[in-house]
């Protein structure tokens, strides 16, 4: 009974770890997640289950914290870190062994920031863990998807709000982007209306500055602003002023990035915005006494 209570207990650590990908904890969530990758890519689903897999049995190793393990909060950074490497690598027996290796390393450095940093970690390790073998990859026997630059052609704002959706599991389909939209639902129809607030906000963004039609049909330019909404509404605070924000700040961070650095620039719009929304929070409440 004793191992079989265990082994409910690692399954649902690890289907929240698949959910806390959109800081939900909720196991259905966790599996339509897992669906919703699947529909994109088949590859994909399975490096993003094993990762999240890896991850959670990795920081039980390590004894970490116990609470923020039942909330899959272990899982989530090794699960982004798999969808990473199926997402830009052509697949290969050198990816697969790679994929095992790196999604050990995420979890190590989450249960370290968990530890030590001050801040909320969010994405931070799978994306500092991503950027460290990224210039080295070729000599781990790793070859990169060469991606194109963005066309111009139409999009719609249906397609280009359910692509940002799907794009937040680096799965830009529109199919994927509506599935991941009901995973979030089931768990809280609230964060399902942020999501969408993130992704109209980034949209409405990119098309007054006149970006490409691909880069936002593909959903390119929303993902970052749908996290940001999410971890604004979860973390930072029930306000939609505060989901706005993010989803403003982490639209513009992702574009400077992505103009500037030789790396993806994956979920770093959103991961900045937050940091800065909590420090001006800080800041905030130093400036909110009375006059003298």
């Amino acid at each position: 009974m004793k191992l079989a209570g265990t082994d409910f207990r690692l399954g649902r650590q690890i289907l929240r770890g698949l959910s806390q990908c959109a800081f939900q904890t909720n196991e259905i969530t966790g599996i339509l997640f897992v669906v919703a990758v699947a529909i994109f890519s088949w590859r994909m689903a399975i490096f993003y289950a094993v990762s999240a897999a890896i991850g959670t049995l990795v920081a039980r190793l390590l004894k970490a914290d116990g609470e923020l393990l039942d909330q899959g909060l272990f899982g989530f950074n090794s699960a982004l870190m798999g969808l990473a490497l199926g997402n830009f690598f052509h697949p290969n027996p050198a990816l697969w062994l790679w994929m095992v290796v790196f999604a050990v390393v995420a979890a190590i450095v989450t249960v370290a920031m968990a530890k030590w940093l001050r801040l909320p970690f969010l994405a931070a390790p799978f994306i500092l863990t991503l950027w460290a073998m990224w210039p080295v990859a070729d000599a781990l026997g790793l070859a990169r998807i060469e991606l194109d630059a963005f066309p111009a052609v139409p999009w719609t704002w249906s397609t280009a709000v359910a692509s940002a959706l799907g794009s937040t599991l680096f799965s830009p389909n529109p199919i994927t982007g509506v599935i991941f939209l009901v995973g979030i639902a089931i768990s809280n129809w609230r964060h399902a209306i942020v999501a969408v607030i993130g992704a109209l906000t980034a949209i409405a963004l990119a098309a007054h500055v006149g970006a490409e039609g691909s880069a936002i049909s593909s959903g390119f330019v929303g993902f970052n602003a749908v996290l940001a909404a999410l971890a604004a509404y979860v973390i930072v605070g029930k306000d939609l002023r505060f989901v706005v924000l993010a989803a403003v700040l982490s639209t513009w961070l992702a574009s400077y990035i992505y103009r500037g650095a030789p790396v993806p620039v994956l979920a770093s719009g959103f991961v900045v915005a937050i940091w800065l929304e909590l420090a001006v929070g800080w800041l905030n409440a130093r400036f909110a006494g009375k006059d003298r």
